[in-house]
């Protein structure tokens, strides 16, 4: 019994970032560093995001969290978020975004998301982020 609890509290959250800003995957990376316990998966545009999401598809090996950029180009993150729901993944996607008016939100939340958050993410935005899904 004692072995099972360590392994769920050893467990990495994973969690897929789509985006297609360098600068921004090289803050990302180093949220997760601070926050402890999360493994940073990385796409470049939303058709990526979603093959990645269909060859590891809704099992145990599948992510905990996507996060992704709104303004991408091949796919852009409403259009991945639909494609994503359409697999039929439950997975919380939180948009990540510089766009946060209300239509902003409202567009990635009609399009399947369950969140947004400002740019650029920081580790106390990742930890509200966690403990909102109860990944934390």
């Amino acid at each position: 019994m004692a072995g099972a609890a360590a392994s769920s509290v050893d467990r990495k959250i994973r969690v897929l970032l789509v985006e297609d800003e360098a600068i921004n995957r090289a803050v990302a990376r180093a949220v997760p560093k601070a926050a402890g316990g999360v493994e940073l998966n990385e796409a470049e545009n939303g058709e990526e995001a979603v093959r990645r999401v269909r060859e590891l598809g809704t099992g145990g090996g599948a992510y905990d969290l996507i996060l992704t950029d709104r303004q991408m180009p091949v796919m852009d993150g409403h259009e991945a978020t639909r494609q994503i729901r359409a697999l039929g993944v439950t997975t919380p996607i939180v948009g990540v975004s510089s766009d946060c008016l209300a239509a902003d939100v409202d567009a990635f939340i009609k399009a399947g998301a369950d969140d947004l958050t400002p740019k650029p993410l920081s580790k106390e935005k990742l930890d509200r982020i966690l403990a909102k899904f109860g990944l934390a």
